[in-house]
Order: C-alpha cells, then sequence, then structure tokens
C-alpha cells in the first residue's frame, strides 16, 4: 500500500535478485539476504518492536524500514495490486465489492479496511 502511496523508489541502492548484503535497521550491522523470507524476518522484527513502542502508522514505518533491506520492487504482488484496483474502483463507483456483506469473504473486507488505515494515516500526515 505504502508503495502506491509513496510511488517506487527512483534510485535503487539494493538489488532485487538474491543474494545480496544490506544492513538490518534492527541491529544496524550488515547482512547477507538470500531470499524474502529474510527480508519478512526482519520486517517481522519491526513490526513487533513498533507494536511494543505503541507506534500507530505501521504501514509507514515498515515501509521505510524494508527500503534499508529491500528494493521495493520486490514487494510489488500482482494479487495485491488487483485488490488496490478493487478497492479504487468500489470506491470511485460507489459499489459493494460482492453483492451482500454477508457474500463478501472477510479477506476483502480486511484489505479495504487496512487500505483505507493507509490512506488516511497518508492523507492526515500530508495536511
Amino acid at each position: 500500500m505504502q508503495i502506491a502511496l509513496n510511488g517506487l523508489q527512483n534510485k535503487h541502492s539494493l538489488p532485487y535478485e538474491f543474494p545480496y548484503k544490506a544492513i538490518n535497521p534492527m541491529t544496524t550491522k550488515e547482512e547477507t539476504f538470500n531470499s524474502k523470507e529474510d527480508v519478512y524476518l526482519v520486517l517481522e522484527e519491526c513490526y513487533n518492536k513498533c507494536i511494543e513502542k505503541g507506534y500507530s502508522r505501521l504501514g509507514e514505518a515498515l515501509y521505510k524500514q524494508s527500503l534499508f533491506i529491500a528494493n521495493d520492487i520486490m514487494f510489488i504482488d500482482s494479487k495485491y495490486q488487483d485488490k488496490l484496483k478493487a478497492y479504487k474502483f468500489c470506491k470511485k463507483f460507489n459499489c459493494p465489492p460482492y453483492p451482500s456483506l454477508q457474500d463478501t469473504p472477510i479477506e476483502i473486507i480486511d484489505i479495504f479496511n487496512i487500505i483505507d488505515q493507509e490512506i488516511e494515516q497518508f492523507s492526515s500526515k500530508e495536511k
């Protein structure tokens, strides 16, 4: 979501092929990242730290930390791009994603709520 709000980095300092070395923002030490799973482990640690400290802008925090350890191109997933497109369509045309609330999968409700929260936080930051 943050990539959609902020855009892709214009200049990529990290490769998008594994393995590569990057500074882990949690330890401030250089580490070798061999897979996306390595990146996700560090981001989970960042997430837990944000929760522990009571940080409310989780999407923004994780996005910023991810830029230290991964090329943002890695995070573009067509499945989630399709969810963003569906969200935008529903908002633009004021229509539900499914015929009724009962027919709407909980995953869609959760994803749309997350998107709403991220947009709201991003918009309040801009003011």
